[in-house]
Formats: C-alpha cells, structure tokens, sequence
C-alpha cells in the first residue's frame, strides 16, 4: 500500500496561520501552497546545504518542507538518526514514476511532479514556480483541525483530475528541528541541524468518489516529552501502474511546546 505513496495539498481557507491553545503547548495552522520533499542523509557529506536550504523554505509561508531521510548512507559508518527504509521507499517509488531506476542525495520533489538536486535552490524555486500545486489539484481539498484530544483530517477529489487510480490520504509526523553531533562517516565533527525530519508516514485511506474523513487522537502523535512537532496530510494521485502521481492538495498543522 505504501508503495502507491500518498499525497499533500491543502489550500486552507484563511492566508495566514492560525493558532489555538492545546494543553502545555499551541496548535498552528498552516496553509499549504506547495509541497517540498527532501531526501537527505546524515552521512552524505552533500547534504548539508541542501538541509539549510531546506530549513529556510520550512518559515516561508504556504510551503510545506519535508526532510525524507534515507538509510542508504548508514553504511558508510553514521547510522542517521531519523533514517528509514520507508523513507527509501518513498524515494524510489518516485524514481520509478520519474521513469529512472538511479536514487541519490540530496533530491527534492516538488508537489510530486518534478525532482532536483536539493542544494541547488534556484532550479528548486523554480520548479516551485513552474508546477505549482494548484495545477494539477485544482478542485481538491485537505483540512485538519484539531477538536479537544483529537486530530479530524478531511480529503476531497472534487471536481480535480486525478487520473489513474484513486488518490490515497497519507499521514507524515515529523519533527520541529533536531540537532545531531556526527562523530563518523562523511561528516565526523560536525553538528547538523535538521528541520521537518519525518518520523513516520502512513496511508490512511483511498479516495472512493465521497469526501475521506478520518480522526486520530492526539496521542497517538505526539511524543511524551511534548517536543515541537508536526502533521502534514498528502492527498496524492496514483497512476495505473501504482506509482505516486501528483499531489492534488496537503494540509499542515504543527504542535509548539511553551
């Protein structure tokens, strides 16, 4: 089921954030206007400014900024802390839609359409500005609100055209920013700061012609310590051939500890 690889979109309503209480922290809103993948790793020696470039597109308003890391690296003699076979799905489930079998560090994928490398922030930006979210999702729709102790997600088709198979809703939790000291591999006794690094990502569900609705209490999310976090919902397009398509909307809401 991964394997057909979720989506994000969401034009939220209103255009700037929109925060509420939530127990010893605060609940953010924030509108989507594009989707930024990034796969990285702690122990690829180019990845560093990819990760910065990465971190400054997380504050911009209307991105949502997603740190894949993958676990390819790890070998090398730095186990990445945020590292997972998942994430290296998810990467080359793309390449297999981009019609390459070659995956590498540091890619970015723009709203599912397009790849670059990730430290190039020019050709980034511009992919940003030629395959805009909205293209290829006009019509679709992602909420999140949290309601007390829970978190309510909705997903619609709509009028987009999605092509292909039903699209898929897909969950990512990830982290505010983490700070690691690396003492091996490529970047032994460095620090490196890493934003929006996924933890865990998971389909919830398929579009089947009728809005999705899907609810999850909070604690299933959030850590006990009450770190800063995130939760992003992906609605995604699916091709006949089961690959990720574009994504026709997302939705993002963080968690900030006081």
């Amino acid at each position: 089921m991964r394997q057909m690889l979720a989506g994000l979109c969401a034009l939220l309503a209103a255009s700037l954030p929109v925060a509420q209480a939530a127990g010893a922290g605060q609940i953010e809103i924030r509108p989507v206007e594009q989707v930024v993948e990034l796969f990285t790793s702690q122990g690829c020696s180019s990845c560093p400014p990819a990760d910065r470039i990465l971190s400054r597109l997380a504050v911009e308003p209307g991105i949502l900024a997603l740190a894949y890391h993958v676990d390819y690296w790890d070998y090398i003699g730095w186990r990445d802390t945020h590292g997972s076979s998942e994430n290296t799905e998810r990467q080359r489930a793309y390449a297999a839609a981009f019609g390459t079998t070659t995956i590498y560090t540091p890619q970015v994928v723009v709203n599912g359409v397009a790849d670059a490398i990730g430290s190039h922030e020019g050709k980034v930006r511009a992919l940003m500005d030629n395959h805009p979210l909205k293209a290829a999702g006009k019509g679709a729709s992602v909420t999140m609100r949290v309601d007390d102790d829970r978190l309510h997600i909705t997903a619609d088709v709509a009028g987009a055209k999605a092509g292909g198979r039903q699209p898929v809703l897909m969950l990512v939790t990830y982290d505010d920013e983490t700070r690691t000291a690396i003492d091996r591999g490529e970047n032994r006794g460095t620090t490196i700061v890493n934003s929006h690094a996924v933890q865990d990502w998971r389909i919830l569900g398929m579009w089947s012609g009728e809005p999705l609705q899907v609810d999850l209490p909070l604690e299933m999310l959030t850590r006990p310590e009450g770190e800063s976090r995130g939760w992003a919902a992906l609605l995604q397009s699916v091709t006949d051939e089961g690959k990720p398509g574009p994504i026709l909307a997302a939705a993002q809401v963080e968690f900030h500890q006081r």
